[in-house]
């Protein structure tokens, strides 16, 4: 309801309402109107559950158009031929330029690896993985990871208190993709390279203690692809799956062709390292 206009990017305090936030924008001769939808906030829906009245505040809040509100970040899309509400996103989009640094916890493994006496599969949890992300057009971007993924059972492992033989598993990668964001969907494809270990450990009693020794180990390096994607939460926050499959595999200078994989969900968090100037 201003006819000021702002250069971008702009912060704006706007009036909470039920009515969408209609904005009109301008970049050369291009014009558009975006009709930004409104809905009910979550300090609506949690603040009368946990706190307060209960339902005497749903009821109050019923009549207040503060129960409103608007997207914290909107990406308004001025080459799109559609001048409908989904000529926006709800989040800062990437641009050609921008430079993202990644974190990573990876928090279901699995693994199907080289035992040495033949192949099969292990799973657990926790990691950990860095890497950048790079977007050479406003949709296109090429990334670098580096990692590494255990078979935890527990968020920590704890010191094994009893006697008998178990198995450990590891892995170590480093990969490089190209991706596509699809809204907040972003798609990667590439190559990996990781390095697979697997150990077969036992703990005997040595009175008054025990210990913990190495009966076997089998170490194998893994060449394939890496196929990669993530839902973008917020820009700061996402959930990824990442899939590894590899088909060359050597050690002790013996080179062999077989099936193996690392298969892993994530916990991406994302910081902006560089954005470029107003567009």
């Amino acid at each position: 309801d201003t006819a000021s206009w702002f250069s971008t990017p702009v912060t704006m305090n706007v009036e909470r309402s039920v009515n969408n936030l209609v904005l009109l924008a301008k970049k050369d001769t291009v014009e558009k109107k975006f009709h930004i939808n409104s809905k009910l906030s979550t300090s609506f829906w949690l603040g009368n559950t946990f706190l307060g009245p209960g339902v005497l505040g749903y009821a109050i809040d019923l009549t207040n158009s503060k129960r409103f509100t608007y997207p914290h970040y909107i990406t308004l899309n001025l080459k799109s031929a559609n001048n409908s509400i989904y000529s926006y996103h709800s989040w800062v989009a990437p641009e050609k330029g921008l430079l993202t640094l990644k974190l990573s916890i990876p928090e279901a493994n699995h693994f199907y690896l080289n035992k040495g006496y033949g192949y099969g599969s292990e799973f657990g949890f926790l990691g950990v993985s860095g890497g950048f992300e790079y977007y050479f057009t406003d949709k296109y971007c090429l990334n670098m990871d580096v990692g590494v993924l255990t078979d935890f059972i527990m968020p920590v492992s704890e010191p094994i208190e009893y006697e008998g033989s178990y198995d450990r598993s590891l892995a170590t990668y480093a990969d490089i993709q190209l991706g596509r964001d699809f809204k907040r969907f972003h798609l990667d494809a590439g190559f990996q390279f990781n390095k697979t270990s697997y150990y077969e450990r036992e703990v005997i009693e040595v009175f008054p203690e025990y210990i913990d020794v190495l009966k076997y180990s089998q170490t194998q390096n893994n060449f394939g692809l890496a196929l990669s994607s993530y839902y973008r939460i917020s820009n700061s926050f996402n959930l990824g799956l990442n899939y590894y499959p590899s088909f060359i595999g050597w050690s002790n200078n013996t080179v062999q062709t077989h099936y193996s994989h690392i298969l892993f969900f994530e916990l991406n968090f994302r910081l902006e390292a560089y954005r470029p100037g107003k567009r």
